[in-house]
């Protein structure tokens, strides 16, 4: 399975691909990047590989948002240069969302661009963050207002790596999987159903199957791309207003919400009313709903100061920039506190 430049290989073929590719780029020094979350996974990681160079070195941050900044950014091209890393050298992100998306953005800046590698372990990355070559880092509040369109020369999807997530962070890349079956119309409703104890390693090759080939047809999201930010409008909204009062919640749960906005939107009550069988909506003060609005005027995907969305002709339909006035869209939040309270 491949992007415009990447290619991604799934469980054990995947480490022997990585091996193959350790032999035949014999980068000039080799950087792992975790979070001190992920660092447990290194054992594991290192024991699938016999080409890795022993002498690579680890790369720890913070796990979290947070650590998606400009001065954590700052801190890894510093020790990039301090231990002499040059244009050959190699980036391993082995991480969830934010190792890629910060370690993707670090590679393709440092010296104007060094090769990186994803290795994602979270169900979150997997099916969504480590595929489609986007990098980032957020700035004044709002998320990946900085970063680049930038492919890793492989991707490695290994299930295994789950075994120990836990049960939020299995929901966060839940919450994507659900996305991407409401965009094709499979596995509608039964991807409601699943759980962390279901082996879904064919399934997430689909969600990351459904991806890749939407990224193919449009890697700079000109277009077709903008569709995969269904939820992610409010989604993002959500997330920036949670963090910034210190009430943080994770991004797959923030793009649940933003899913139940952009089916009332679509005035897709009854596809709404089923994902709330699963997921609750989580009602929102409209004491916020100024602050949330400033967010979502600040998406990178809006045009001509207007909110845009993703929304839903029907399952597996969706279509793109389609503005929203902000009477409708607080309407539809009202509609959706109203439903919450008569449950």
């Amino acid at each position: 399975m491949s992007t415009t430049a990447s290619t991604i290989f799934f469980g054990q073929d995947g480490f022997r691909a990585l091996d193959q590719y350790l032999v035949k780029k014999q980068p000039s020094k080799t950087f792992v990047l975790v979070d001190d979350n992920t660092s447990v996974c290194l054992p594991t990681f290192t024991s699938k590989l016999t080409a890795l160079d022993v002498n690579f070195e680890i790369l720890e941050i913070p796990a979290g948002e947070d650590s998606k900044s400009l001065e954590l950014a700052n801190q890894l091209w510093l020790t990039l240069l301090e231990y002499g890393a040059d244009r050959n050298a190699l980036l391993i992100n082995l991480g969830g969302g934010v190792v890629g998306d910060l370690g993707g953005f670090v590679a393709a800046t440092f010296k104007r661009g060094i090769s990186f590698i994803q290795v994602p372990t979270s169900l979150l990355a997997m099916v969504d963050a480590s595929v489609g070559g986007k990098t980032g880092i957020n700035i004044g509040g709002l998320k990946n207002q900085v970063g680049t369109f930038s492919e890793p020369d492989l991707v490695v999807v290994d299930a295994s790596f789950l075994s120990s997530l836990p049960q939020e962070e299995w929901e966060s890349g839940h919450g994507e999987m659900i996305k991407h079956a409401l965009l094709t119309g499979n596995d509608w409703p039964e991807v409601l159903n699943w759980t962390s104890k279901d082996d879904l390693q064919k399934e997430i090759q689909h969600s990351v199957a459904m991806k890749a080939k939407v990224v193919e047809a449009d890697f700079k999201e000109s277009g077709l791309r903008k569709i995969l930010n269904l939820g992610h409008t409010f989604g993002h909204a959500w997330e920036s207003l949670m963090r910034n009062t210190s009430d943080s919640v994770a991004h797959g749960r923030a793009v649940i919400q933003g899913l139940h906005v952009a089916l009332v939107l679509s005035q897709e009550q009854e596809l709404q009313a089923e994902l709330a069988k699963r997921y609750t909506w989580t009602n929102v003060s409209t004491d916020d709903f100024e602050a949330l609005w400033h967010y979502q005027m600040a998406d990178k995907k809006n045009e001509n100061a207007e909110v845009q969305f993703v929304l839903l002709e029907s399952i597996g339909s969706p279509t793109f920039s389609n503005i929203v006035t902000l009477e409708d869209w607080s309407t539809a939040l009202l509609w959706l506190n109203q439903s919450t309270d008569v449950e």
